[in-house]
């Protein structure tokens, strides 16, 4: 079953020359891995996916200046629609928001849907010290409902200070906590019961959630939020996506698929920030993976995809 790939990054030269303007020289435990459209190509090829959906991740576009985030947001995303538009049977994207501007947001959603045609938004988990969730972008929540948009969740450092002596490639312990305080967070605020029609995706296998949801799930009843999600979180956490990035092994893989709903499991690499050697093991071992059966497999790798993004079955 040819792969659609929900989480796979692009690099482009003035991505990088973005971030060395503000001090950053290289990627969380690295430096700026080479990246092309070629370069992707090369690597769908050898593992059968016949479809990739780029984003561009952390740390994202926001540095402290509103309009250097707004230019940034339509010059990233006029990039990525041109960049679909040459090869769209094997290219989609998701567009960047110029939070934490709510209005030029709100107005950007419009933009990339009705006049760029991306295929959905990426968020990253927090921006200018506040996490997807937080009351102050439900704006940008209603519009995305509205839409029935894919919102692709990738995590990027976390807010505040670390401490002293605190030297571990925050990619490795933080980014999936990262992603499990959004999720808990659009829980408990109440965006997953309020606005249903928005299609999150979680990375790497919902990053620590599998852990979690029994803990989270066990206070139902016991927090001051409870009203925000009345059903339960157990009810919530099924309604994410969830992409098996990073997940290439039995433990983590029999973790989702013991919570998680397997019709809305979704395959993914995260290359080029996972090397390519990497980017293939992964891929062997979640090939590899017994858990699952045929059917179920070949949902993982396109079917289930297709309902986010139909136009890749026309």
């Amino acid at each position: 079953m040819p792969k659609i790939d929900v989480h796979h990054h692009v690099l482009p030269d003035f991505y990088k020359d973005v971030q060395r303007s503000a001090g950053i020289t290289g990627s969380a435990y690295q430096a700026f891995p080479e990246w092309s459209p070629e370069i992707s190509l090369n690597l769908m090829d050898e593992l059968g996916i016949d479809t990739t959906i780029f984003s561009f991740t952390s740390p994202g576009i926001w540095f402290g200046d509103l309009a250097q985030t707004r230019q940034l947001a339509r010059q990233f995303n006029d990039w990525l629609a041109e960049l679909t538009a040459k090869n769209p049977a094997r290219f989609g994207a998701f567009g960047f928001l110029p939070l934490p501007d709510i209005e030029a947001s709100v107005k950007e959603i419009g933009r990339m849907q009705d006049e760029l045609g991306l295929d959905g938004v990426c968020l990253l988990t927090n921006v200018d010290d506040r996490y997807i969730g937080h009351p102050d972008f439900w704006p940008v929540y209603e519009e995305l409902n509205k839409r029935k948009m894919v919102t692709f969740i990738h995590p990027c450092y976390p807010p505040g200070v670390e401490a002293k002596g605190w030297d571990i490639p925050r990619m490795l312990i933080d980014y999936p906590f990262e992603t499990t305080k959004v999720a808990t967070n659009l829980i408990f605020n109440g965006v997953m019961e309020k606005l249903p029609d928005i299609k999150f995706i979680l990375s790497h296998s919902g990053g620590t959630l599998p852990m979690l949801a029994h803990r989270i799930a066990l206070f139902d009843k016991k927090t001051k939020q409870q009203g925000n999600y009345p059903k339960g979180a157990l009810h919530y956490i099924k309604q994410f996506w969830y992409d098996v990035a990073l997940s290439g092994d039995k433990a983590p893989l029999d973790a989702l698929f013991a919570f998680a709903d397997p019709a809305r499991v979704l395959f993914g690499t995260d290359f080029p920030y996972i090397w390519r050697d990497a980017a293939v093991s992964e891929t062997h071992g979640y090939e590899g993976y017994k858990g699952i059966d045929a059917a179920t497999r070949a949902n993982v790798d396109r079917n289930n995809a297709l309902k986010l993004f139909p136009r890749l079955g026309k």
